[in-house]
Order: C-alpha cells, then structure tokens, then sequence
C-alpha cells in the first residue's frame, strides 16, 4: 500500500512534524510512505521551499524596497534559481522601490535588472488569490485589494490611471499576474520572472502529479475542518490533486465539522477528528500519533 501524506500544521505541530507523525503510524504498519511538506506563507512556506527546492536560494519581501534589494543583492551569472515569497507583501507604490538598486530612472533601471536577469530563473509566491490578477480593472489590484480596505470609487480610478501610465512609461504590457503585491507583478514579469501560488509551485516541484498517480491513498489534515474553510487553502488544494489523480482522500483534523454527505461533496473520502465537540483547545501531538494509529489500522489492504 502506497501513502502519500500531506498536511497543514496540526496537534501544535508544522506541517512538516504533523505529516511525519501520521507518516510513521501508515509506515508502522507495512505501507510505503511518501511526506510532502506545504505551507502558503510564513515560516511554513519557507520550511516547504527549502526541502522542495534545495538548491535554489528563497527570500522573503514585504515591501518592493525589500524586493529590489533581495534581487540586486543575488550572486550575477548562475544558473541558480531565485525564489522570492511576496505572500506577506504590502506594497503601495506599483513596485517603484524594486528599481532604486539598478538605477535612478525606473526605465534605465528596468534595462539595468533585464540585463542582470537575463537567462536567470526567477519565480515569485503570491497568493491564490492574486496569481492571475492583473494590474486595472474590474479584477485588479484597486478593485480587489484596496476596494476590501475601504478605498472609495474615486480612489480605485485615481489608482488604476496612475498604474495605466506607469506601465505605459515601462513600455510594458499588463496581463494576468501584473497585479500580484500591488503592481510588483508586472515587474518580475518585466524580467522574465515567473508569477505563482506556493502551492502550485511547490507541487511542480516535488513532482506530485507523478508521485499521487502512483498512491493507494492520500492523507491530509488541519486544526479545523468545517464546510466553509474545509481545512484551508493546504487542504483544499491537496483534495483537487487527489480528484486530479483519482485517488481517495482522507482527513485528520483537530476536530471536525462536516457532516458525511458535506465530506463527500467537498472531495473527502472520510475525516477522523481527533477531539470530539466544540471545544477550542487543539489537539496534542500524543493524540495526534495514537488517533494516525487507529486510522491506518482501518485504511490498510
């Protein structure tokens, strides 16, 4: 029997921890085990990266300052790949910042960081959310992100015109991606950077389409299971690659809120919660090992 074992952090634990724990009891009991660690941001996503993509070097920005030096500041002329987590990124400037370390005037230094990026891998994280975002419209930075802080209709135009003109100086085109970090987008693009979700690139990397193909089942897990979030974005995601493969997905939660019927809409073949009620204490690592243990015992041919 073939296991593959992906969860979000859980019983106190991180993802990673939390995966291993349900890993051994599966292992325990002659299956073969495979543990992908995941995460969407924060010290997870970089504990994720790091075993994904060992070689490749991951920086963390929050603002477009910070984007322009982790790129100005990455040894030139290799082959190494560069991964930049803008998840947490607040930027309120279209990015401007990314272009003081190559140059004072943004077009020359959009030249300046073409030439040093030339033929160089770079891959930005944005969230799900903002991976296909474009920079105007409807569906753009002003439209999504500032109009859910309170920026008016007026605010969203005066945003969208002044965005409109800045790519136009570029000479750069908006499409799908520009808007991810508020306009920081449309520059990693400018220099051949590739825009996208953590999760999508860390199953790229750990070449899950492959590996789930070839499982008997896929265990995945949080704090928390409830018809609205159904575990979270980890979650989530793990249950489309299961349908994606046509294998079965089971669930161990911390507790659990969805009712049969709800599990198997939502794409869950079972879900065993480790504490019953409505309690908000978590579960504890103890109960996380002896309920994976009650669960492999069940799911074993």
């Amino acid at each position: 029997m073939r296991v593959v074992v992906a969860t979000d952090a859980l019983a106190g634990l991180s993802p990673r921890a939390a995966s291993e724990t349900i890993a051994r009891a599966f292992a325990d009991r002659g299956a073969q085990v495979a543990v992908v660690p995941l995460g969407v941001d924060g010290e997870h996503l970089a504990a994720a990266a790091r075993a994904a993509a060992p070689a490749a070097v991951f920086s963390v920005a929050h603002t477009s300052q910070e984007a322009g030096d982790a790129l100005a500041g990455a040894a030139p002329g290799d082959d190494t790949t560069y991964v930049l987590d803008l998840t947490s990124a607040r930027v309120d400037d279209l990015g401007r910042g990314l272009f003081p370390p190559f140059g004072d005037d943004p077009a020359g230094a959009l030249l300046a960081a073409r030439a040093a990026w030339e033929g160089r891998t770079l891959v930005a994280l944005v969230p799900d959310a903002a991976q296909s975002r474009p920079l105007t419209g409807l569906d753009g930075h002003a439209s999504t992100v500032l109009r859910e802080a309170g920026a008016t209709l007026q605010e969203i135009l005066t945003f969208d015109a002044a965005a409109e003109r800045w790519a136009a100086d570029l000479g750069l085109t908006s499409g799908p991606g520009a808007g991810a970090a508020g306009g920081l987008g449309l520059l990693i693009q400018a220099l051949g950077g590739r825009v996208v979700d953590p999760l999508t690139w860390l199953g790229e990397q750990f070449g899950l389409e492959r590996t789930l193909g070839q499982a008997d089942l896929i265990v995945t897990g949080a704090e928390w299971l409830d018809f609205h979030a159904r575990g979270g974005p980890v979650v989530q995601q793990v249950v489309a690659w299961g349908e994606g493969a046509l294998r079965p997905v089971i669930a161990i939660s911390g507790r659990n809120f969805i009712s049969s019927r709800e599990l198997r809409i939502a794409g869950f073949e079972e879900a065993y919660a480790l504490k019953d009620g409505p309690g908000k204490d978590p579960a504890t690592p103890e109960e996380l090992a002896s309920g994976a243990a009650r669960v492999a015992t069940s799911w074993r041919w």
